[in-house]
C-alpha cells in the first residue's frame, strides 16, 4: 500500500542543501550508523583542487553576526507547521472571486504554512515589524515549553545558556529581538521569487542590528537601498528631534531585477495642504494660483510629494526642475547665447544635449534658465515627465496617514498606521501591472495598509496584484485605547476586540470606497484562522501517556468522517498539494470528491468507474488531472484504495500521482 504522508512536507533548507551537496560531491558525505551526517572537507577540497599543496584551510574566526539564541532560532524557522488553517467563508469578502488572503494568527505560524504553496512565489514583502521600543510588546511569543527546553537540549545548548534564551523571549533586547526577526525573515526569503524584493520599515533602535541580519538571510550582494522615510514625529527629541525611519530593501537575487526603477507621476495622490506648504502658499491662495494652470494642477495632485519637492519651481507651463544641459559624451562645440552673442564655456569632458539651432528654440519657448551669461540650465516640466527614478529619501506628512485612515473608519482606531501613499510607491517601484502573478505580502499588517496600496495601485494602472496579509489577534486594552476598543465591540459588534477586526474592517472599507469607482478591482479576500487541529492526539497529551480509551476514541473520531470539518480539510489539502489557498473549489460529489486546480480531492470512498469518467472527462475537455490527493483517515476501504493504483495503470498514470494524506 502506497505510504501515507502528513499534510505538510516541504523539505527544510538544511535538507535542500543536503541533497545538492550529495550530488556535488557524493564521496564527501556520509552517514554512519546512528544516522549522523558527516560531511568530509578534505574530499571537497580534493574535488575543486586536487594540485593544491597548501591542502584544506579552515577559517576558525570570520566577521558574522552572533547572539544568544541564534541556533535555536534558525531552527523555530523550519520545524513542521504545528498549525492548520481553518476557512471563515463568514467573515470574508467575495469568498467565490477573490484572488486576495487575510491570515489571522502568529505569523511565524502563518509563514510555516504558506511556505508548502507560496515557496518562491511572492514578488513584494513589505513589513513593519516591532521596533523593540519601550511602546513594543513581544506579543508573538513570551514563553517556552517543555518540548521547546528540550529543543534547546538537543541543539547544544548548556541549561545556563538555555535558561538565558528561555528568559530573553519578551525581552527589549537585540538578542531577543534577532532571535524574533531572524526565522520570520528566513521564511520570507523562501517565499520570494527570484525577481522578488522585500522592504522592511525601522528605525534607529534595532536598525544597524536588522542590517547585519538582512546581510547574513539575504546576502550583502542582494543589499539594494536604504530609504529614510521623512515625516516620523518620535516625541522623544533630547539632542536631536527625529523626524524619520527606514525602509531596507533587499532583494531575493539582485540580478534579476530591472536595471532601474521608476515611479509614474500619476502614483498617489498627494496631499493638496502638503503641496501648498511645498510652495509656501496657503492653501486656498495656491488653490487660486494653480488653477490657470488647468491639466497640469489635476495631474499633480496625483504625484507623489517626492516629486513635488524635486520639481519645486514654478512658471506658466507648470511645475518644473532645472537639469544641466550636458552630460559625458555629448556634443561637443561652441554653443552662443543668442541674447549676448558671447560663447558659453563647456565643462571639461562633457558635451551638449542639443545643438545651437536646438538651444535658441528652448531659449524662445523659455525652456532656458540663465543662472549667469555663461552658466544655463534646462527646465524639465512635470507634465511632460511620464516616470522618474525614486530618491532615497521619501515624505510621509505628519498624521496625514492618520487622518485619513480617522476618516475612513469613523474615528481614532488605530494609532501611527503607515502612509499607504509612501506604501504605493515602493509597490510601483518593484511590481508591473503587466504581472498577472504579482503578489504582495504583509505579515505585520497592522491597520492593513498594504492591501489598502495595492487595492489603490491597481484601481489606479489596472493591474491584478493580489495580497497575503497575516495579523495576530491582538487584544485592544479597553482602558488605553478606548476609542479602537469600543469601534470593535459597539460599532462592529464583536465579542472580542483584537488589532484583526480593525485589519479586517479597513479592507471592507476602503475596498467599497475603490470599488465605487473601479469596480472591476478586486477588493474581496479570503479570511483563514490558525488552528490547533483537534484531530491530532499528540497536541492533546504525550503519545506516551495516552491510554487505550484515548486511542478507541481517537481512532473513532479521526477515522469517521466529519461534514463540518470538510471544508478545514479541503483547504489544507490545498496547501499540503503545494495550491494557493485562493484556488477556485469544485464540488464533484459533495462530501467525497472535489477537483482543485488540476488535482482531484478525494475525501471518503466512491467509485472507481465514476471516478474514471470523472478523469477522463477532464482529459477530453483540455484540463487533465495531475493528482489525485487522498484523505486517508476517512477513507477506511481498503479494496478502494487498492482499486485507485489500478485505476492509474489503466489511465496511463503514474503511481506517484496518488497522494495519501493525513
Amino acid at each position: 500500500m502506497t505510504v501515507v504522508q502528513p499534510f505538510f512536507t516541504a523539505p527544510s533548507p538544511a535538507a535542500q542543501k543536503l541533497e545538492l551537496l550529495r550530488a556535488l560531491f557524493p564521496q564527501a558525505v556520509a552517514t554512519d550508523e546512528a544516522g549522523h551526517i558527516t560531511v568530509s572537507a578534505v574530499a571537497i577540497q580534493q574535488a575543486l583542487d586536487p594540485t593544491n599543496p597548501a591542502g584544506v584551510r579552515v577559517e576558525e574566526d570570520g566577521y558574522e553576526l552572533r547572539w544568544a539564541g541564534k541556533r535555536e532560532a534558525f531552527h523555530t524557522a523550519f520545524v513542521p507547521p504545528g498549525k492548520i488553517v481553518q476557512p471563515l467563508p463568514g467573515d470574508s469578502k467575495h469568498w467565490d472571486s477573490t484572488h486576495n488572503l487575510l491570515i489571522k494568527g502568529d505569523n511565524l505560524d502563518a509563514l510555516r504554512l504558506l511556505r508548502q504553496s507560496y515557496f518562491g512565489a511572492v514578488k513584494l514583502i513589505y513589513i513593519d515589524p516591532p521596533y523593540n521600543t519601550q511602546s513594543d510588546a513581544f506579543i508573538y511569543r513570551d514563553d517556552f515549553t517543555q518540548k521547546q527546553s528540550q529543543i534547546l537540549t538537543q541543539l547544544g545548548y548548556s541549561k545556563e545558556s538555555a535558561e538565558y534564551i528561555q528568559n530573553i523571549y519578551g525581552a527589549r533586547t537585540h538578542s531577543g529581538w534577532l532571535s524574533f526577526m531572524y526565522p520570520r525573515l528566513l521564511l520570507a526569503r523562501d517565499l520570494l521569487r527570484d525577481d522578488g524584493v522585500i522592504f522592511i520599515s525601522i528605525d534607529d533602535h534595532e536598525q544597524a542590528q536588522l542590517k547585519l541580519l538582512c546581510d547574513e538571510v539575504f546576502g550583502q550582494e542582494n543589499f539594494v537601498a536604504q530609504f529614510v522615510w521623512e515625516g516620523a514625529n518620535k516625541n522623544d527629541a533630547r539632542q536631536i528631534g527625529i523626524v524619520h525611519e527606514y525602509a531596507l530593501v533587499f532583494a531575493r537575487e539582485r540580478n534579476s531585477l530591472p536595471r532601474e526603477w521608476s515611479l509614474k507621476k500619476e502614483g498617489v495622490e498627494a496631499v493638496l495642504s502638503e503641496v501648498a506648504r511645498l510652495k509656501g502658499l496657503h492653501h486656498e491662495d495656491y488653490k487660486k494660483a494653480s488653477e490657470s494652470l488647468g491639466s497640469w494642477f489635476r495631474a499633480m495632485k496625483a504625484t507623489p510629494a517626492f516629486m513635488l519637492r524635486r520639481f519645486r519651481y514654478i512658471d506658466a507651463r507648470g511645475a518644473y526642475k532645472e537639469d544641466d544641459p550636458t552630460a559625458p559624451g555629448g556634443r561637443k562645440f561652441d554653443l552662443v547665447n543668442p541674447i549676448t552673442k558671447k560663447v558659453i564655456p563647456l565643462r571639461r569632458n562633457r558635451g551638449w544635449s542639443f545643438d545651437q539651432e536646438e538651444f535658441e528654440k528652448m531659449v524662445g519657448e523659455g525652456r532656458i534658465s540663465f543662472v549667469t551669461e555663461n552658466s544655463i540650465m534646462v527646465r524639465r516640466y512635470l507634465h511632460e515627465t511620464d516616470s522618474i527614478t525614486p530618491p532615497s529619501v521619501h515624505y510621509q506628512p505628519a498624521r496625514s496617514a492618520s487622518e485619513r485612515l480617522s476618516r475612513l473608519m469613523g474615528g481614532n482606531v488605530f494609532d501611527f498606521p503607515k502612509d499607504e501613499n509612501v506604501i504605493g510607491n515602493f509597490i510601483e517601484m518593484a511590481t508591473d501591472a503587466d504581472d498577472r502573478d504579482c503578489i504582495v505580502m504583509d505579515f505585520f499588517a497592522g491597520s492593513g495598509t498594504t492591501a489598502h496600496a495595492v487595492m489603490l495601485k491597481n484601481a489606479l494602472d489596472g493591474g491584478q496584484r493580489r495580497f497575503i496579509l497575516v495579523q495576530i489577534p491582538e487584544k485592544i486594552d479597553a482602558k488605553k485605547q478606548k476609542e479602537a476598543h469600543g469601534f470593535v465591540t459597539e460599532t462592529l459588534g464583536r465579542p472580542e476586540a483584537t488589532i484583526f477586526e480593525i485589519t479586517a474592517e479597513r479592507l471592507r472599507r476602503a475596498g467599497a470606497k475603490v470599488n465605487a469607482e473601479k469596480p472591476d478591482v478586486d477588493t474581496g479576500f479570503r479570511v483563514f484562522a490558525l488552528a490547533d487541529d483537534p484531530d491530532a492526539l499528540i497536541l492533546q497529551k504525550p503519545l506516551a501517556e495516552a491510554t487505550q480509551a484515548d486511542m478507541l476514541q481517537f481512532q473513532e473520531r479521526l477515522t469517521q468522517p466529519q461534514p463540518a470539518q470538510t471544508a478545514k480539510i479541503i483547504y489544507n489539502l490545498l496547501l499540503a498539494e503545494g495550491l494557493p489557498l485562493s484556488t477556485q473549489v469544485q464540488a464533484l460529489q459533495e462530501g467525497a470528491l472535489y477537483r482543485a486546480g488540476d488535482v482531484l480531492l478525494v475525501l471518503q470512498a466512491l467509485d472507481t468507474e465514476a471516478l474514471a469518467r470523472v478523469i477522463r472527462e477532464a482529459r477530453s475537455a483540455g484540463e487533465p488531472v495531475q493528482a489525485l490527493s487522498v484523505y486517508a483517515p476517512w477513507v477506511r476501504d481498503d479494496n478502494f484504495l487498492l482499486g485507485l493504483k489500478t485505476l492509474l495503470e489503466t489511465l496511463d498514470m503514474s503511481e506517484d500521482k496518488l497522494r495519501l494524506r493525513g
